[in-house]
This record gives C-alpha cells, structure tokens and sequence, in this order.
C-alpha cells in the first residue's frame, strides 16, 4: 500500500495533539534543530520498536491514517517503516520538508542488507537548516538526528557519530565506538508510493 506525502487530512489539530501528547512533548512553537532534537528523542522514548504485527498475522498498512491510529490510537509500537512514516507525517505537520529514504543496514560482518530492508527519513527545517538524517525506526541508531553534510564526528548519548558519502548520495552513519555494532546506510530517495510493507 501507499500513502501521500502530504499530511494535510491525516492530522488535525487534534490529531497533532494526541501525537504530541503520545510522545510527551508540547508543540514546538518553531521547528528548529533544538525542537528536532526534542521531538527525536521523545518519539524514541515513547514509541517502541516491535514487529508484532508480522508475527500475529495482522495485516499491516503504511496508510498515514492507519500508521497514526496503531501508534497514536492504540498506542503501539512498529517497525522502521510504521515509525519514520508517522514521523514523517508529524513533521510534515509541523512545517518540515521530509523525504523518505529507503536503506540497508549492515551487518556484523561489514556487508549491508538488501535494499529497501529499512526506511529512514532526510528533513529539512522550515529554517532552512539540514539536511538531518531522522531515524526514530532503528534501535540501536542515534538519539538525535545526524547533519547529514557534517563529516566531523557528532556528538550523541549514543556515542560519536560521522556521516560518509555514498555515490548514490546517501550518507552512512557510523558509531565511533570499540566494538560499533551495525550501522546502516541511507540513500536512494523513494516516493512514498514506491514504499511498502515487509521491510524492517
């Protein structure tokens, strides 16, 4: 299934509340790199990674009305693609240019997945800052969105985080840690409607 990538419908005043309230966070009176940070880690907190879905046999939709109503109405968790999607629409929402990136994730062994194994989000503030890699769908990536132009380490509860250049554009964030665990790497711009589930 598809959705749009316009939120106009989807989250109404309400709607936005309720999303916010589900985080724990107020409304962000500008959406600067501070209120990214904020509602980043909030969503990370609050919202957790689970595929239960997919073990139940429940049909999962990457509808934007569906994605709000299984995070913000049922309180649920998801997979990368339910939690950057609605991500996606929340910053939409608040005035954010939000692309929607599909990505491999690399394993132990240096090797990366195959393509479309996850999804993660680009985002430029109404600011014009960015762009930031956004990923509120990865367990074990950055507490806060990463400058994806900065090739300098980031600084992160996480750990130090630095971003490489792709060919195809993309950028892989990296863990400067002794033992770094896996990484991923984001790229190949997709539109919304190219997306669909089964990718974790």
């Amino acid at each position: 299934m598809c959705f749009s990538l316009h939120t106009g419908g989807v989250l109404t005043e309400g709607v936005l509340a309720a999303y916010l309230a589900r985080i724990g966070v107020p409304e962000p009176l500008v959406l600067d790199a501070e209120a990214l940070r904020g509602l980043h880690r909030a969503h990370l907190m609050a919202v957790p990674f689970e595929n239960l879905s997919i073990h139940l046999g429940e049909p999962v939709s990457l509808n934007e009305a569906d994605l709000i109503d299984k995070i913000v109405g049922r309180r649920r968790g998801g997979f990368c693609y339910e939690l950057n999607g609605a991500f996606a629409c929340l910053l939409e929402r608040l005035g954010a240019v939000v692309r929607r990136v599909s990505a491999r994730v690399y394993g132990d062994d240096g090797t990366p997945g195959p393509p479309f194994d996850h999804l993660a989000l680009v985002v430029r503030l109404p600011d014009g800052t960015g762009p930031w890699l956004a990923d509120v769908g990865f367990g074990s990536h950055s507490t806060y969105p990463l400058l994806a132009d900065a090739r300098s380490g980031q600084a992160d509860p996480s750990g130090r985080w630095t971003t490489s250049g792709r060919p195809a554009g993309g950028s892989r964030p990296r863990r400067s840690r002794i033992s770094p665990g896996p990484s991923s790497v984001h790229g190949s711009p997709r539109t919304a409607g190219s997306l669909s589930a089964g990718a974790s």
